[in-house]
């Protein structure tokens, strides 16, 4: 077990020393180690050296990038950020913040960002947005290309993500989810790990496969297999994988608004041909009754809905919730080839090993 404190800073030393400024680093170690509390491995610190250093390195990140606004008409509660290739944590914490002002003033907000790359989970900017618990947020993110479409014979869509909050007297009700049956990150980890798959992929064949064995790492996989988009678990011609396919090219189509033409990304790419879009929206809960009481009506809803299940019933995010705070009480229980992960890239900058 590691205290979740001594990661972030062992994290954020790591990438001071590849060149981000110390409080890009600062952020990019939060949203990190957050995800790994959480129980979100896949987009936790492990993504470090696979697609945040190598990209820095190729290119693919610029540290030191300013955002750039690009609104043709401010008067719109909608704004248009270049990420000039920021890191996308960094520059997803400036969206958040210029959404929620949007929203104040307006009512509602949103922020399309361009050019932009990997930012974790979602669910931690929903869930910034909803701090005040005066608004609700909701957040998309375009990926490389790692499906392929329901019916389709190339990989075309990515895991295109969507998360979404909802305040309440006692927190949030949060749903992070990829347009496919989980994400990509969980197959890197277990090929790393040399595991069986935590879910069905396609194999090189086109049927489905957890076995490890049946791709030679990663990048063969990107190379070779696909995800399953959401839906698509059933019998062939029986199963609902089309609606996981649609809800990705609807949030492909979106962020098309944002930033122009939509053409596949290269999975394997770590330069600027990597780069990825999201969006920030952001809307006032007082719109029809005053904050105190929309978040009772909330509350009550949230309460009936559990009265109908047994005990165990879990809300959206609680799962999380709850392992975040087995992690603040008892670390983060990473494995021994996490960790490993991690020290290999901080002893190639002279660091040592993680307390």
């Amino acid at each position: 077990m590691h205290k979740p404190d001594s990661i972030k800073s062992y994290v954020k030393a790591l990438l001071v020393g590849y060149g981000v400024p110390s409080h890009k680093a600062n952020i990019t170690a939060e949203v990190l180690v957050e995800a790994d509390m959480r129980g979100i491995f896949s987009h936790g610190i492990n993504s470090l050296d696979l697609i945040v250093i190598n990209s820095i390195k190729q290119g693919g990140t610029d540290p030191n990038a300013k955002a750039e606004d690009k609104t043709r008409n401010p008067g719109y509660p909608i704004r248009h950020v270049d990420a000039h290739g920021d890191l996308g944590h960094s520059i997803a914490y400036e969206a958040v913040d210029m959404v929620k002002r949007l929203a104040r003033k307006h009512g509602y907000g949103k922020i399309y960002v361009s050019n932009s790359n990997h930012f974790g989970i979602g669910a931690i900017y929903t869930e910034m947005i909803c701090t005040e618990k005066d608004l609700s947020g909701r957040v998309t993110c375009t990926t490389p290309s790692v499906v392929k479409p329901y019916g389709g014979e190339k990989k075309r869509l990515g895991t295109n993500v969507i998360a979404w909050s909802i305040p309440y007297e006692r927190g949030f009700i949060t749903i992070d989810m990829a347009t496919t049956i989980h994400a990509v990150s969980g197959v890197l980890r277990a090929l790393i790990e040399k595991t069986p798959l935590p879910f069905p992929v396609y194999g090189p064949g086109g049927s489905k496969t957890t076995d490890p064995h049946e791709f030679d790492g990663f990048a063969d996989f990107l190379e070779r297999g696909s995800m399953i988009p959401l839906g698509g678990m059933g019998q062939e011609g029986a199963d609902a994988g089309y609606k996981g396919t649609g809800l990705a090219m609807l949030i492909d189509l979106d962020n098309v608004l944002g930033g122009g033409v939509s053409t596949s990304i290269e999975p394997l790419a770590e330069d600027a041909k990597r780069r990825i879009r999201q969006t920030f929206e952001a809307w006032r809960i007082d719109t029809l009754y005053e904050q105190k009481e929309v978040l009772a009506h909330i509350s009550k809803t949230i309460s009936d809905m559990k009265s109908h299940q047994g005990e165990d019933m879990l809300l959206p995010g609680e799962k999380e919730l709850i392992q975040r705070e087995k992690s603040i009480k008892n670390g983060i229980p990473y494995t021994s080839v996490q960790i490993a992960r991690l020290e290999k890239l901080g002893q190639s900058i002279g660091l040592g090993q993680v307390s």
